[in-house]
């Protein structure tokens, strides 16, 4: 496994407060990326963030005290695109100059692409980038695109083990993990469902199982039509569940992020069967995530890639039922028989035997959901979260700094390759 965070910085820099560029590659939801941004702010560093776009993420990073930049950074395939392109990676060149960063700290694969290259005009910052996922290995442009600068990276960070584990087999200088973390205390387990459940007309008795996840359609061929969250999937598995369980009530909670309502439409239609009528419910976007979470009994999450999932830890801290897909960081939050239950991606049948499982035995989910809650109150606090990589940019930044004689006689900073135990 690649190493933990340090737990602690250097002693000598340990006070010193750092100016922190945290850019972005996404302009909507984002939820992961603002908390982290503002845990760092709280820790006294002066940070600065940058979006490709303005809107709900750049208001509420704003309504924080957030400086935030606007940089239409980007990828595109068409010539036209290219002046625009420039002009953002000029702008973006400008803007670290100005600041003069200790630490350039990008999430997504386009904020990365455009903070290596901008980077390399300014050598006195910490270069690090952040993988939420995978989705830029599993596109030949991208990968290639990833694989040509990564070395530019003095740090690569997976939000889970595997995209970690991913990052090192690729050649990343250095690798770490760090799971972005939230406030893990605000969700209280002994919130009432019963709200959520009058609104549809059942009973504390009734079964209850919900996904909840914005809607996704997937371009990667490997997905076919199936969408990067696996709707399909759990609406596939629900005449499977019906069948068992006859009178469950099925959830899906969330709406499309972007797009005009098309892929949504596709996904009802999924349900126009007549044994699914009435049984499966589309509740659209909701603000009010404890209580709906409250109301179930079961969470899915049929993911076909994932990270460790901000949905699955807010079920967990709810000391819900979970059952999840096998994939990316999954394993690190649902621990297959302990704080839930695992089943491979892209089958409805494993899905709905695992669901109608936990379903039939209240006490085994009830004593998984209390054991994932203790989970993620260690391993997903947002306190923890800032204060590794506090620690983590500390610890770099004295390493890259630190003169080092090379096999030619010649010096470079650099940061040691960290490698699994025993290597």
């Amino acid at each position: 496994m690649t190493e933990p965070l340090p737990a602690q910085a250097p002693a000598a820099d340990r006070d010193r407060p750092l100016r922190v560029l945290q850019v972005a590659g996404t302009s909507v939801g984002g939820g992961w990326f603002h908390d982290q941004v503002i845990g760092l702010a709280s820790r006294g560093h002066h940070v600065r963030a940058v979006l490709p776009g303005g809107g709900p993420l750049a208001d509420r990073l704003r309504a924080s005290g957030i400086d935030v930049e606007i940089v239409q950074f980007g990828i595109s395939r068409q010539l036209r695109d290219l002046p625009r392109l420039a002009h953002a990676e000029l702008q973006l060149l400008r803007l670290v100059r100005a600041f003069r960063p200790d630490v350039i700290h990008a999430h997504l694969i386009r904020a990365a692409l455009a903070c290596r290259v901008a980077s390399a005009a300014y050598r006195r910052a910490l270069r690090v980038t952040q993988a939420p996922g995978k989705f830029s290995l599993h596109t030949s442009r991208l990968q290639w695109l990833d694989r040509r600068t990564l070395r530019r990276d003095d740090v690569v960070i997976g939000s889970c083990q595997a995209i970690a584990d991913q990052y090192q087999v690729l050649g990343a200088r250095s690798v770490a993990v760090s799971y972005y973390g939230c406030d893990v205390h605000r969700l209280d387990p002994a919130t009432s469902g019963a709200t959520f459940r009058s609104e549809f007309g059942l009973s504390s008795a009734a079964p209850t199982v919900g996904m909840v996840a914005h809607m996704y359609p997937s371009q990667l061929h490997r997905f076919g039509d199936t969408g990067i969250k696996g709707h399909e999937v759990f609406l596939a598995a629900a005449p499977l569940i019906l069948r068992k369980v006859p009178g469950a009530q099925l959830f899906i909670v969330g709406d499309e992020l972007s797009g005009n309502g098309g892929y949504r439409s596709a996904l009802e239609a999924m349900t126009a069967d007549p044994g699914l009528a009435g049984r499966v419910h589309f509740t659209g976007h909701r603000t009010d995530i404890e209580r709906v979470l409250a109301g179930l009994d079961v969470v899915v999450n049929p993911s076909l890639e994932e990270s460790a999932c901000y949905t699955m830890i807010e079920a967990l801290l709810m000391e819900r039922g979970v059952v999840a897909s096998n994939v990316g960081g999954l394993p690190d939050t649902v621990r297959h028989g302990k704080t839930g239950l695992l089943v491979p991606p892209a089958d409805p049948a494993a899905l709905a035997a695992a669901i109608t499982e936990l379903l039939a035995d209240p006490s085994r989910r009830h004593e998984m959901g209390r054991r994932g809650r203790d989970h993620c109150l260690r391993q997903f606090d947002i306190e923890v979260t800032v204060a590794g990589l506090d620690a983590l940019y500390r610890k770099a930044l004295s390493e890259l700094r630190r003169p080092r004689l090379s096999m030619s006689g010649s010096t470079r900073p650099g940061l040691a390759r960290r490698t699994r135990p025993g290597t």
